[in-house]
C-alpha cells in the first residue's frame, strides 16, 4: 500500500485501506482535492501538501472530519536522490579530490548541479519522510501536547513514498506564523509550553534503549548520513551563489568551515546528556498558534533523540526579533525549566547550566537550519529574517566563546 505521486491515482479505494488501519468500517466514497502547496514554493518547504474533502458512505464515517490535509511527496522516484545515490556521490568526490586539479574544480560544479536540480525537482531526503510517518504512527497517539491529529499514515520502504492524512488546522482557527510575522513572548511561552510537555514525557527514557531504540539523533541516523556526506558542501554552494547569505553571516568573522566544526562540536557537548525527544526543527515556521496564546508544533521530519535545548534556542531566536528577545529570554528559559519541573522531571537543568547551553545551540540554527536551506523552499525574505535573528543571538550571547 502507498500513496501515489500523481494526484489523480488518488482512489477513495486507498484512502479506505489507510484510514480503516484505525476506523475500521470507515468507507471513503468520493475525494476531491480542494488545495495544494506544493513542495519548495515557499509556503510548504520539503513535502507536498494537499486538502482534501471526503465524502463518506452514509454509516461509514466512523468520527471523520469531511475534510483532510495530506502530507505526501508528488514526484515520481526516479526523479529523486535517494540515500545511496548521496552518499555515492560523496565517495565519488573524494576519490576525485585526489586527482591534481580535477578535484577542486568537479566539487562546486557538482554541488551547483545538485542546488540547480533541487530548484525544479524539490524534494527531501527519504529518511525525513520515514522519521515523520513513524512520529504520526508510532508517537503522535500517545501523547497529549498541541500536535496535529493524524488519521493515517504510510511509508513505503521500497520507493520511499509516503503519505499521512492529519486534521486540517485552518477549522481550529490555526495562526501559522514566521519569522516575518510578529509573535508575542506570551505566544512563545505557550509554545515552550508545549514543549516542556513532549521534552518531559520523554526526559532520559529507558524507552530510547528499548521501543524507541530506532531514533535518529543528531549525529547517528536519520539526516546525520546526509550532512556528514555532502552537508558542507551544499552550504558552500548555498552561500556562493546568495549574496545575501554571506552579508548576513560577515559579522561572525568565521569561514563556513569553522561554522561546520562548532556545529558538531556543540552536538558532541548535548549528546553527553540530559536526552529526550525533540521535535529537531523547532524554528518559528514549524509552530502554529490557536485562540488564546496556545500553540502547537509542526513538520516532524528531523525529529530525534537529543539535547532540550535544540528546541529550545531555535524556537525562541527564531520567533521574537533581537530587541524582544533580549527582553525577555531569561524568563522564557525560566518558564521552560518551571514547567518541566511542574511535570515531574527530575534533575532538570539549572539556571546557569541552561544559559550555557541555550548560547551554544545557536549554532545549529545557523548552519544546518538555515546555510543549508534554499532560499526558495521559504523565500527569501523568511530565510533572510531567519539568519539575521540567529546571528545577531549569536553576538549578543557569545555563542563561540561559550562554545569553547
Amino acid at each position: 500500500m502507498a500513496f501515489p505521486a500523481n494526484l489523480a491515482d488518488l482512489t477513495p479505494d486507498l484512502l479506505t485501506t489507510v484510514l480503516a488501519e484505525r476506523r475500521p468500517g470507515v468507507r471513503v466514497d468520493k475525494v476531491r482535492v480542494l488545495e495544494r502547496a506544493k513542495c519548495g514554493d515557499g509556503l510548504a518547504s520539503t513535502a507536498d501538501r494537499v486538502a482534501l474533502g471526503l465524502d463518506y458512505m452514509p454509516g461509514c464515517e466512523a468520527d471523520l472530519p469531511a475534510r483532510m490535509v495530506l502530507k505526501t511527496i508528488l514526484l515520481h522516484r526516479t526523479l529523486r536522490f535517494g540515500m545511496p545515490v548521496i552518499l555515492g556521490l560523496a565517495r565519488t568526490l573524494s576519490r576525485l579530490d585526489r586527482v591534481p586539479m580535477l578535484g577542486s574544480r568537479a566539487r562546486p560544479l557538482t554541488f551547483s548541479v545538485v542546488n540547480l536540480y533541487q530548484r525544479f525537482f524539490p524534494h527531501a531526503p527519504e529518511a525525513m519522510y520515514a522519521n515523520e510517518v513513524h512520529f504520526y504512527r508510532d508517537i503522535r497517539p500517545e501523547l497529549e501536547i498541541e500536535a496535529p491529529r493524524a488519521f493515517g499514515s504510510v511509508f513505503d520502504e521500497s520507493n520511499g513514498q509516503f503519505g499521512i492524512l492529519m486534521e486540517d488546522l485552518t477549522l481550529r482557527a490555526a495562526r501559522f506564523p514566521n519569522a516575518t510575522t510578529p509573535v508575542s513572548s506570551d505566544e512563545v511561552a505557550g509554545l515552550l509550553s508545549t514543549l516542556a510537555a513532549l521534552h518531559a514525557r520523554f526526559w532520559q527514557s529507558p524507552r530510547f534503549d528499548a521501543d524507541l531504540r530506532w531514533l535518529p539523533t543528531t549525529s547517528r541516523g536519520g539526516m546525520f548520513p546526509v550532512f556528514d556526506a555532502i552537508g558542507l558542501d551544499l552550504i558552500r554552494d548555498q552561500v556562493r551563489k546568495n549574496a545575501f547569505k554571506q552579508e548576513l553571516l560577515a559579522p561572525l568573522n568565521r569561514s563556513l568551515e569553522q561554522l561546520w566544526q562548532d556545529t558538531w562540536k556543540v552536538q558532541s557537548l548535548f549528546d553527553a546528556g540530559p536526552v529526550t525527544l525533540c521535535h529537531g526543527d523547532s524554528h518559528i515556521a514549524n509552530t502554529y498558534l490557536l485562540p488564546g496564546a496556545q500553540g502547537g508544533l509542526l513538520d516532524w521530519q528531523l525529529m530525534v533523540k537529543g539535547s532540550w535545548a535544540h528546541d529550545l534556542t531555535y524556537l525562541i531566536v527564531t520567533a521574537l526579533e533581537p530587541e524582544a528577545r533580549r527582553t525577555h529570554e531569561r524568563e522564557l528559559i525560566a518558564h521552560y525549566l518551571q514547567e518541566l519541573r511542574s511535570r515531574g522531571v527530575q534533575g532538570a537543568p539549572g539556571d546557569e547550566e541552561a544559559w550555557l547551553r541555550y548560547r551554544q545551540a545557536v549554532v545549529w540554527g545557523i548552519v544546518i537550519g538555515w546555510l543549508i536551506t534554499p532560499p526558495q523552499n521559504y523565500g527569501r525574505a523568511i530565510t533572510e529574517a531567519n539568519i539575521r535573528r540567529l546571528v545577531t543571538a549569536a553576538l549578543d550571547l557569545e555563542t563561540f566563546a561559550a562554545v569553547g
